[in-house]
């Protein structure tokens, strides 16, 4: 291709109003297709300073060294562009580049020399195939505000433990690389702190101390041990240090009334659950699940009136989860996850009552777009959660606003299941799994409109399944095995379509999905009835299929054939006419 005699065909190329040459081509996702190469006519335009190739497809194409001629250049950006290889040395010609990505290619090379670039505010080499140590020169380029290392192969930085400390940086992306041992101390400058995903080790630094504005910090998926540091920035708005080997969990919480998202789960932190969390009036995710955390219910954070998602899962909390006579009361709260521990007792009929609005209210369909917990937080942070949903134990990566979810299973939570469930219409995922629930299934379940998943299963529950759980359109799993629940199982689509594992070991459940015919031999006599079943109105419908059935040869003589065989009987009746 010619870019000289094309390219004042080209939307977003702009020209000097003096001299008329090219300072700028946008020409991301233009569809460039083939090798860019060395005599490309595109290195001829000394001049430009602003070039974006992003989002083409240049697959094979080697970086061209003939960039390092255009020394005008102030941004450059060949993100996705499909560049493999090395990147050249000459690229440390361009001296006035204050922007610089190379992210989302097939770069192999250790770090690329670009100490020269003392403009350079922002470097973005992410996804690629970089490897070998973080050179110590790069700490002392005076504008460099952003960096963004991750998804890589760096395993090192060269220079002491303090190499960061006079560095100008805001925003650090060292995630999802090969770095080991201990974290370097940073400088006061720094906001935004991402470096999941490697294997660090030692204690967290005090260092992360020292900036007064430190915003967001992810250490997630590391080797930290020992306690988080009580000095940590007041003015945190996300704290992920999940999957790490901690083992405390101070009252650090004091002054936290900017933390929104707070995530240390799988670690090892024991004791009781720090109160001084009640503080953080501003959070909505807590999430300390599979710890070894030994404490009773925290009734105490629905004192926090933001709070939006408790995960308490798989740790050692205790007693019950109920407080009579005050009915337990979040006021946003829609996920709630304390499942695996030790919580007993039961729940009284009206627990349900005061939970969360979002809950309660079905959401309104007129909606732009979805809302994603973590949308208002810095730079897109989104938390993700484990959930048990339709049998499944899944990673959600986003957490919809409306997503509502109640797990208790797998305590010992005993008593009948509260009929105020009911109210809470727009629950998505309910499990009770794995507790000692007597008593019947409440009918008001058939009021959750929005239901996907019910698991009952591994309980002492009895009597039959209410009908109207058919009505649940939107029901995709239900799991009712290992109960004492018998008669005829609600006949629906979506009932219908289940695994027959969902309703085995029942002690007398019939119909589809487990192949067992209601009415044969061995379904016992109607006398055998359930308190909740109503003789006369089977009867009456008895004496209505039979008159209609009789319509033809006689109303009268329908009517006395129905009223003889339901006294007397009912079960030939069912065979003779397989209603």
């Amino acid at each position: 291709m010619s870019w000289i005699i094309d390219a004042i065909y080209f939307d977003g190329v702009e020209f000097d109003n003096d001299t008329g040459v090219v300072t700028s081509l946008d020409l991301r996702g233009a569809c460039l297709t083939g090798p860019l190469k060395a005599n490309s006519s595109l290195f001829r335009f000394h001049h430009l300073r602003y070039l974006d190739l992003s989002y083409n497809y240049f697959y094979p194409s080697l970086f061209p060294s003939e960039f390092g001629r255009l020394t005008s250049l102030r941004f450059l950006n060949l993100k996705s562009s499909g560049f493999v290889g090395n990147v050249p040395s000459l690229i440390n010609n361009l001296s006035h580049l204050t922007h610089l990505d190379l992210s989302f290619n097939k770069f192999n090379s250790s770090f690329p020399l670009l100490y020269n670039l003392t403009k350079l505010s922002s470097l973005d080499l992410s996804n690629n195939r970089f490897k070998g140590k973080v050179p110590e020169w790069l700490w002392n380029l005076p504008s460099l505000k952003a960096m963004i290392l991750s998804h890589n192969s760096f395993n090192s930085f060269e220079g002491s433990s303090e190499v960061f400390l006079h560095s100008p940086l805001v925003y650090l992306y060292l995630n999802s690389n090969a770095f080991r041992g201990y974290f370097p101390m940073i400088p006061q400058s720094m906001r935004y702190i991402v470096a999941s995903n490697n294997k660090f080790t030692g204690e967290i630094p005090r260092s992360l101390c020292n900036p007064r504005n430190l915003t967001f910090l992810d250490l997630s998926n590391n080797k930290f041990s020992g306690s988080v540091p009580r000095c940590l920035s007041k003015s945190l708005t996300v704290l992920n240090l999940r999957d790490n080997n901690l083992e405390r969990l101070s009252d650090i919480f004091y002054r936290s009334n900017s933390l929104k998202a707070l995530d240390v789960g799988h670690n090892h932190i024991t004791g009781k659950l720090t109160r001084s969390l009640v503080n953080c009036t501003s959070l909505e995710v807590l999430n300390v699940e599979s710890n070894r955390i030994t404490d009773t219910f925290p009734f105490w954070l629905k004192a926090l009136p933001n709070l939006q998602v408790i995960i308490i899962r798989t740790n050692r909390f205790y007693g019950p989860i109920s407080s009579p006579p005050n009915p337990l009361s979040f006021p946003k709260l829609h996920i709630i996850d304390i499942s695996r521990n030790n919580f007993t007792g039961s729940l009284p009929p009206d627990y349900f009552v005061n939970w969360s609005a979002t809950l309660v209210n079905i959401p309104q369909d007129h909606q732009r777009r979805p809302e994603y917990m973590g949308d208002s937080y810095s730079l897109g942070f989104q938390p993700s959660m484990y959930v048990a949903n339709k049998g499944l134990h899944i990673k959600l990566e986003k957490i919809l606003r409306t997503f509502g979810v109640i797990d208790f299973s797998g305590n010992r939570l005993e008593g009948q299941i509260p009929e105020s469930i009911g109210l809470l219409k727009s629950l998505i995922v309910f499990d009770l799994s794995n507790n000692s629930f007597t008593g019947y299934i409440p009918s008001s379940l058939g009021k959750l409109t929005n239901l996907e998943s019910l698991d009952l299963s591994r309980n002492q529950l009895s009597r039959r399944i209410p009908q109207e759980l058919a009505t649940l359109t939107f029901l995709e799993y239900i799991n009712l095995a290992h109960n004492r629940l018998t008669g005829q199982i609600p006949q629906s689509t979506q009932i219908g379509g289940q695994n027959k594992s969902s309703f085995e070991d029942n002690l007398d459940l019939c119909g589809l999905p487990i192949l067992k015919d209601c009415f044969g031999e061995n379904v016992p006599p109607t006398t055998t009835l359930t308190q909740h079943s109503k003789p006369w109105k089977q009867e009456q419908v008895l004496n209505w299929k039979a008159a209609a059935i009789g319509y033809g040869p006689g109303l009268l003589f329908g009517v006395a054939i129905g009223q003889m065989i339901s006294s007397y009987k009912p079960m030939l009746f069912f065979k003779l006419f397989r209603l």
